[in-house]
């Protein structure tokens, strides 16, 4: 398909039009067509990631991938920190899904939280580009954009949720706002470390992970009556 756009934007709106080939008048792209088109783009720029890292994903690989002009790319997006930006809210929000979930299942509270750090834990393992893309410490902090930021927001929601839900009924003391971040903290650390090639045992793997969720929980678990 062979893309070309005009563009009115005031910061907030634009219009895209497209010439199919054959034809000389253009067709207005409707939001369904810029949403398909975005999409793709995501697909494909998480695929040069995976395959490249953060230093192969540039516009021309991209714009040759999807078998458009160099210059496409820019017109649904403002650059390539955007693009990042909107790939890795897809992988927050991936993220957020399996620990939603895992909250939803039936069961007791201690057991929707243990499932939830199962979820971490296997989403990570099974989606380990999606977990390196979401905290890739290789390249520059990306200015905040508003979908990276609600996606990340939400995954922090998922994270703190089946701690509101302990901390509510009974099961743990203190704030949930800080419990939630410090038990992340300790299972991002085994997975990285394993992810990583530190720990290389799968036994040991499971051991560490086991121990750091043993020891940070029952820093905050209620002690029974003596």
């Amino acid at each position: 398909m062979n893309i070309q756009s005009v563009l009115w934007q005031n910061r907030k709106a634009f219009v895209i039009y497209e010439r199919p080939r054959g034809t000389g008048l253009p067709r207005i792209l409707t939001e369904a067509d810029v949403a398909d088109f975005r999409e793709r783009l995501c697909d494909v720029a998480t695929e040069i990631y995976i395959e490249k890292g953060l230093e192969g994903l540039n516009m021309r690989e991209l714009a040759a991938r999807l078998g458009v002009s160099a210059m496409t790319p820019y017109r649904y997006f403002k650059d390539k920190d955007e693009i990042l930006s909107a790939i890795r809210a897809r992988a927050f929000n991936h993220f957020a899904d399996k620990l939603e979930k895992a909250l939803a299942q039936s069961g007791t509270t201690p057991e929707k939280s243990e499932a939830v750090g199962r979820a971490y834990v296997k989403f990570a393992l099974e989606h380990s580009c999606c977990y390196r893309l979401m905290f890739d410490l290789t390249g520059p902090r990306l200015a905040p954009h508003a979908e990276l930021l609600a996606a990340e927001k939400r995954a922090r929601a998922a994270l703190t949720g089946h701690v509101r839900l302990m901390e509510r009924e009974g099961f743990f003391h203190g704030d949930p706002d800080l419990i939630g971040p410090v038990l992340w903290s300790g299972l991002h650390g085994v997975v990285t470390l394993y992810l990583s090639g530190a720990l290389t045992d799968e036994d040991e793997f499971e051991n560490a992970l086991h121990e750091i969720m043993r020891v940070l929980s029952s820093a905050y678990k209620v002690k029974p009556a003596a």
